[in-house]
């Protein structure tokens, strides 16, 4: 072919049997009306993306002149699903020659592409999509991608079929390209197996092609094969056998190091590159419970993005990070309310994934606030299915279980409980994520209180970090009613250097409510309780306060009003929701008090050592020791010692 474009290709003897004036009308349009040739259907959209295309500038007409021309002359007819004009096949040869008098459809496809990336439009992208493919262009399927996981309406097959099987080369060169391949692969697959495609892929793909992210040139594509070889890590056993987010932590950082070598030798990531690494390295802090870290590195996220969903996104992590570590605020509440989350290609996107954080984010501030309501909408708009494919089953499982221990059955919640945690560990390990591990334990911590089975209440609770187990023991030892110990543990606080300053206010209230019950209160403690008191209704949080066994919760209520404006909407808010507590599934005996010597005394008695040994142990006579086991087994009402050790380590009197 003459590397000079050939002249426009007659037609009007194609044409004469029309006895219609067609190279007059349509000449003006030579050689760029070709482009329609590569499109099965026609509308504004590929109007305006062909005319930048081929150079076409302020001469050509309205797309409703355009198109009124096509159908008068014949060239195209008009289709209404979907709307749009389709070509005629009598007209295909003319817009062909035009074609090769664009320089053919290669140089055609080229021209596309490059004006479909300049200015990306959704409403383009199957057919972009496709041509992406053909010319092996992986960053426009890089930015199809994108903006596919924003817009789902009249998402075709064709189309994720096509990201389903992207060769191997694309999702190496365009990182991101690994996302789509298994989401594109979850939706194309049966409803239980969707979240476990997409994880299947990362997992591949961060083995097999992303763990030689440091070596490659290009600063961008490093970053980005770097983001998915963390994500992958955070899931893939260790060779060290330590635990999976400890290993992507490490990548994290050693991504850092990466990008701050590359930015003083003058080559930076991009924005859109930089930014996602920062918007999945504040997920992966938050699944490690380093909430200091998730906020930071998604306000960095935030600051960096050039692109609204990965705000929206950054801006979920960050308030889920605040929602699980602090009460001091106002409340979060998603803006604009985030009304419904699909469970298909939406929660698959950056925007999808944020507005499930947002929720979730309002569902435990809505428990924090004893907000029924609320917590009911959060669990409506995320299933668990689409918990799972966000990585935040846990929270939300968490959260089904706050519900069923301010307003539900407690029996009821530990078996849905226990159910969700066989279905769901599938997708998801609590033992390997740290944030997931507190919020569950602690909520069984309370679904185990309420039940009374206070042994193994403890056992879980001893589970628990170092820096987190204080409250739940202390909690543990008030409703068992050993109130001594309650308070120790509650005094503890300050030899717990990293124990967070929430835990610290709930301890607090803890030994207000064990000195209520034992009757140790004094001047001190009652400017306590009223101060802190205060802080609640200041902030509307008020699960400290219900968290009380009901006897605690009433003498605190007496001990604060008259410091209180009785008419104050917040204290009424807090009444009116105390109320609607369902307090029926609480230990329905009295606390077991124990005097010291009982409590020295039921170790020695289930280790098994007969009376007169004891006896001799605590130099004491053995009538003695007889005596004190009679009361020990009407306090636990016991039958036999056998029943009596029994029963006192279900309520957590002995280990």
């Amino acid at each position: 072919m003459d590397s000079a474009a050939p002249s426009p290709i007659p037609y009007s003897a194609m044409m004469k049997k029309r006895n219609v004036p067609s190279d007059e009308a349509l000449a003006p349009f030579h050689p760029w009306i070709g482009a329609f040739a590569l499109w099965p259907r026609l509308d504004e959209h590929v109007y305006r993306l062909v005319l930048r295309a081929c150079g076409v500038g302020q001469q050509a007409p309205q797309w409703s002149s355009f198109s009124s021309l096509l159908t008068r002359e014949g060239v195209a007819r008009r289709v209404r699903d979907p709307a749009g004009y389709t070509p005629d096949p009598e007209w295909l040869p003319m817009l062909e020659a035009q074609l090769e008098a664009l320089g053919g459809a290669g140089t055609a496809r080229a021209l596309l592409l490059g004006a479909w990336l300049a200015q990306p439009d959704p409403f383009t992208l199957p057919i972009i999509s496709q041509f992406g493919l053909e010319a092996e262009r992986w960053d426009v399927l890089e930015q199809t991608w994108l903006l596919l996981g924003e817009h789902t309406t009249g998402l075709r097959q064709e189309t994720l079929l096509l990201f389903r099987d992207l060769p191997v080369e694309a999702r190496r060169a365009r990182p991101i390209l690994t996302w789509a391949s298994g989401a594109a692969a979850s939706l194309l697959a049966p409803a239980g197996q969707q979240a476990g495609l997409v994880l299947r892929r990362l997992l591949l793909d961060s083995v097999m092609l992303h763990a030689d992210w440091s070596v490659r040139d290009d600063t961008d594509e490093a970053v980005s094969a770097g983001t998915f070889r963390m994500i992958g890590e955070g899931h893939l056993p260790t060779a060290q056998g330590g635990r999976p987010l400890d290993a992507a932590w490490q990548t994290k950082q050693e991504v850092d190091a990466f990008i701050d070598r590359r930015s003083r030798a003058g080559r930076p990531p991009g924005r859109t590159s930089h930014a996602i690494f920062r918007a999945f390295a504040s997920r992966l802090a938050l699944g490690r419970f380093d909430t200091h870290n998730a906020i930071n590195e998604a306000n960095w996220a935030t600051v960096l993005a050039d692109w609204e969903p990965l705000e929206t996104m950054a801006a979920g992590v960050q308030a889920l990070a605040r929602s699980v570590s602090t009460e001091e605020g106002p409340a979060h509440h998603s803006e604009p309310p985030v009304v419904v989350v699909d469970d298909d290609l939406g929660v698959r996107g950056f925007r999808g994934q944020g507005h499930v954080f947002e929720i979730l984010a309002d569902g435990n501030e809505a428990v924090r606030r004893l907000d029924r309501e609320c917590v009911d909408r959060c669990l409506a708009l995320v299933s668990s299915q689409t918990a799972g494919l966000a990585g935040l089953w846990t929270v939300r499982v968490a959260l089904e279980a706050w519900r069923a221990v301010l307003w539900g059955d407690i029996a009821t919640g530990i078996r849905d409980m226990t159910t969700s945690v066989q279905r769901l560990s599938l997708t998801g390990r609590e033992h390997e994520e740290p944030l997931g591990a507190a919020l569950m334990s602690r909520v069984r911590v309370v679904l185990l209180i309420r039940s009374g089975v206070f042994g193994a209440a403890t056992q879980v609770a001893e589970t628990l970090p170092d820096n987190l187990k204080l409250l739940s023991q202390a909690r543990v030892r008030l409703w068992a009613g050993h109130y001594r110990e309650a308070i120790a543990l509650a005094d503890a606080w300050p030899f717990q250097p990293t124990l967070s300053m929430i835990d610290r206010h709930r301890l607090a209230m803890i030994r207000v409510g064990a000195a209520l019950l034992d009757g140790s209160m004094n001047d001190t403690l009652r400017g306590d309780a009223i101060r802190e008191a205060k802080r609640l209704l200041q902030h509307e949080t008020f699960l400290n306060i219900a968290l009380l066994p009901p006897p605690a919760r009433e003498a605190f209520i007496e001990l604060v009003r008259p410091h209180i404006d009785p008419s104050a909407p917040a204290f009424q808010l807090l009444l009116q929701r105390l109320a609607q507590l369902n307090d029926s599934g609480q230990p329905r005996t009295a606390p077991i008090r124990l005097t010291q010597r009982e409590q020295v005394l039921l170790p020695l008695l289930a280790g098994g050592q007969p009376v007169p040994e004891i006896a001799r142990n605590l130099h004491v006579s053995v009538n003695t020791v007889r005596k004190q086991v009679v009361s020990l087994r009407e306090k636990f009402g016991a039958g036999s010692r056998e029943e009596l050790i029994r029963k006192a380590r279900i309520h957590g009197a002995v280990p």
